[in-house]
Formats: structure tokens, C-alpha cells, sequence
């Protein structure tokens, strides 16, 4: 096998008559016994346990391969997206049980199939379906940026250090010191919108390669907004993923004390990158959900900064709902994660809008003719990012509401009532307004799996190897 200088040698085309058509996604549980059972039956197969969770889960890796680089792979780091631990489940019995796969990847495959199985667990009521924008959100959970497995890894910075991770992050730090992987695949996915590809530094030759996967499975690509307004494209539907040093250094000259909280740790590429210098992290976001119209760049009669105005005009009412229910409950909530960020992250949204207006205002990009693309994403997508957060916000009234004391329960149903109200509104609004579809799990697997197999026979092929 040899390497080019401009394209992947390969393209795993035999990975859509391998892959299960799977009907639903896999539980901690499952996960865990498949895992087990999995290296029961194949001695080149380890799985070892790392330990617990915060909350007493069983923390797992699964090895295999015995090539001479290291490449970490990891599921869920947001628990509310099990796409890539279905990919790492795919891939490990594919290389446990493909000979000739194994032994032309020259490498020890390193897996944590579920990162957060804590939060995992509080996703699974939407797992069997139905898969809908309804259920989805009503099902919806993910941890405060402090509880989360790629925002806690320990950094030090000009001043700065961080050294509280949670559980699981400790465990794939413990990881990264063992085995100083080369390729890092960290698994996430987003909810409505299309597919995007993520690298720490660029790999240009590959980006003609992977931003062709999706139209073969007839996902489309991610055109409109990138996920943070300043993101750096590399290509279409290729950025660069941030690092904890473009964070630091972008509120470096920021005084606000309240962004130098939100600081916190690192990802896995900056702690890996302690002790590998040619260390690369990769990821694909890929959608549960999509409108064809993601991809469409046709130009509109209106300019970009009057889409992205539209856009935050319309998302705030949402957030004086959000705000206006917490005022009236949080003495009632839970005192656990789940409330915790679901009470806060208005204000978030709210940082986070002000800031692109003011960008928009300025840029003199946001001047050109907005597409149709940008503004689905902007006046729908991110209107839905937004409604599975208040999505969490009912399970937490609706959970304070079970043990709740007579008054504080007619006050707990009362606001629930009209938060719903909102819901039911926006939801129902996207469904008549966007024409969308579920993305059948396996062409998400699919894609990922493909996507990181041409990857990592790129990087093992270079010319310079």
C-alpha cells in the first residue's frame, strides 16, 4: 500500500455491506456486555476497566491492533451524542475479526466507547425512538461545561492552570500518558443541520475525500453558520478545531471575570500534545436530523448581518421564557447537574448572541447577501439548540414536581404549563416550516467510521513517513 502526497489511498467503500442497519442506539449497558463479550472471544482483544464515574458507572477500554502508533478513539464526551460510540463499537468488531483490516492499520487501536456513561444514561429515553424533534428534545440531557469530559482536561497557560478533571477525563489523560497516541478521534455530533469536519492542524489532502462522504449516504453538508462565529475554515464544511490556547488567547484581553471562569481545562489534543508533538484530533459532526436546504448556497435579498439580526431577535423570547421559569422555580429545583445547567445556560445563550451582533456589526463579511443555507441555520437550528435546552429545564420542573410540597407544586405545574406552551409553539413551527428528515443510524456510522479509516491511512502514508 502506498501513500499519495494528495489524495487517501483507500476509501472503505466495503464498511455499508459490513455495518448492522441498527434500529436504535445502544445503552451503557449494552455497550459494556458487547465489550466484554467481544474480548472474551478474541485474545488480541483487552478490555479493561479504568475505574468509576462520578456517579459509580464502570469506566472501560477495549485494545486491539499491535501496530506501532497509537490512536485513542472515544465515544460520547457529550452524552447526547451516541453516534460515535456506535462507530467505535462498529470499528472494534470489524478489527477484531478483519485480519487484513488489523494488520494494514500500523496501529494499537486504544477505545473508550462511552465516555460519560453518567449522562449517557440520562439520554436513553429517546435511544429506541421515536426519532423526532419532539422526543429528542424532551429526552435531551448534557452536563454543565465543568462536568464535561473535553473541557476538563488539566492545562497550565502564561499564568493559568487548571487541574480538576472529572472522572472519565482522568481516566483518557491516564491514557494519553500510557500510550502518547498520534491520532486522537473524539466522537461528537451535533442534532439538526448537516455534516462538518473538524482537525487540530490542517490535512488539505483529505478534505476532497471527506467532504465527498456524506453525498453518498445523502447527508448533506454543513454550509450555513459554523458552530462558533469566529471558527476558522480550513475548506467547505472544514474548520479547525479550537485548542485551549485560541480560547485563552481570545479572552486574553477580556476583563470580564465571568469568561475566565468559563475558561476551565482543556480538550485531549492539548493534553496529548504534553507529550506527542505530531498529534492530531479529529471529528465529524453529523446530524440526527436534516433539511436538503443546509447545503443550498443560493444568495437571498438580504445581507448576512440582517439574517443573523433576525435570527437573535427570534431566539429571544425563548430565553425571557426560560429566564421568567427559572425566576419562578429555582428555589424548587434539584440541586444536581441537570438543573444546574439548565437554570444557567440562558444567560450563556444570551453572552453568546450579544457577542455575534456585535461581531456582525463590525465584520465587514456579514455586508454580502446572506444564503439560504446560513439562514436556516440561523432562524431554525440554533432555535432548536436552543429548545432542547428547555427541553432539560421541563424534566428538572417536572422532577422538583414529584416530591414538591402542595404549594410548591402548583407553582412547579403552573410554570411547566407555560413553558410547554413555548415548546409545543417552536416545535410546531419547524415542523411545518423545515421539510426534515431522521438520518438512518448506520449511514451516521457509516460516515464516521469511513471518515476516520481515511484518516488514519493518510497519516501512515504521508511522504514523509
Amino acid at each position: 500500500m502506498t501513500g499519495s502526497p494528495s489524495a487517501p489511498s483507500r476509501a472503505f467503500e466495503w464498511i455499508d455491506d459490513a455495518i448492522p442497519r441498527y434500529e436504535s442506539f445502544f445503552t451503557v449497558d449494552e455497550h459494556r456486555d458487547r465489550d466484554r463479550t467481544l474480548a472474551a472471544e478474541h485474545d488480541h482483544v483487552e478490555y479493561e476497566e479504568r475505574g468509576e464515574s462520578a456517579d459509580g458507572e464502570t469506566l472501560w477500554t477495549v485494545t486491539v491492533g499491535d501496530g506501532d502508533r497509537s490512536a485513542l478513539l472515544f465515544g460520547a464526551p457529550h452524552p447526547n451524542e451516541p453516534i460515535g460510540s456506535m462507530t467505535i463499537d462498529f470499528l472494534l468488531h470489524e478489527l477484531a475479526t478483519n485480519d487484513e483490516l488489523r494488520a494494514s492499520l500500523d496501529y494499537e487501536f486504544v477505545c473508550m466507547p462511552v465516555a460519560d456513561p453518567d449522562g449517557v444514561r440520562l439520554n436513553e429515553g429517546w435511544f429506541d425512538g421515536p426519532f423526532t424533534l419532539s422526543n429528542y428534545a424532551q429526552n435531551f440531557y448534557r452536563p454543565p461545561p465543568d462536568e464535561q469530559v473535553e473541557a476538563t482536561f488539566p492545562v497550565e497557560r502564561e499564568g493559568y492552570s487548571y487541574d480538576d478533571p472529572i472522572p472519565s477525563t482522568r481516566a483518557l489523560a491516564d491514557l494519553i500518558e500510557s500510550y502518547r497516541p498520534e491520532f486522537i478521534y473524539s466522537f461528537h455530533n451535533a442534532a439538526f443541520g448537516g455534516c462538518y469536519f473538524l482537525f487540530t492542524e490542517p490535512h488539505a489532502p483529505l478534505y476532497d475525500a471527506l467532504t465527498s462522504l456524506p453525498e453518498a449516504y445523502g447527508v448533506p453538508l454543513d454550509l450555513g453558520e459554523p458552530e462558533r462565529f469566529d471558527d476558522e475554515a480550513l475548506d467547505d464544511a472544514v474548520y479547525r478545531l479550537p485548542t485551549f490556547a485560541d480560547r485563552f488567547d481570545a479572552r486574553e484581553t477580556d476583563d470580564d471575570p465571568e469568561l475566565d471562569a468559563e475558561l476551565l481545562g482543556g480538550n485531549a489534543y492539548d493534553y496529548a500534545s504534553r507529550f506527542t508533538d505530531d498529534v492530531v484530533e479529529f471529528a465529524v459532526e453529523l446530524p440526527y436530523f436534516y433539511d436538503p436546504r443546509i447545503e443550498d448556497r443560493s444568495e437571498l435579498d438580504r445581507s448576512h448581518e440582517d439574517v443573523i439580526r433576525e435570527g437573535v431577535r427570534n431566539r429571544r423570547p425563548i430565553l425571557e421564557a426560560m429566564k421568567s421559569a427559572v425566576d419562578s422555580v429555582s428555589e424548587h429545583l434539584p440541586d444536581g447537574p441537570m438543573a444546574r445547567e439548565a437554570s444557567g445556560v440562558a444567560a450563556h445563550f444570551e453572552h453568546v448572541d450579544e457577542s455575534k451582533l456585535e461581531w456582525a456589526e463590525s465584520a465587514a463579511e456579514t455586508d454580502r447577501p446572506a444564503t439560504v443555507a446560513e439562514h436556516v441555520d440561523e432562524r431554525y437550528l440554533r432555535q432548536y439548540h436552543l429548545l432542547t435546552y428547555l427541553g432539560m429545564l421541563l424534566r428538572s420542573i417536572d422532577h422538583a414536581a414529584m416530591s414538591a410540597d402542595e404549594d410548591a407544586r402548583e407553582t412547579l405545574t403552573g410554570t411547566k404549563a407555560a413553558l410547554e406552551e413555548t415548546f409545543r409553539e417552536r416545535i410546531g413551527e419547524m415542523r411545518d416550516r423545515l421539510d426534515y428528515e431522521t438520518i438512518p443510524i448506520w449511514k451516521l456510522v457509516a460516515i464516521q467510521a469511513r471518515a476516520g479509516l481515511l484518516c488514519l491511512d493518510y497519516r501512515q502514508n504521508r511522504p514523509d513517513e
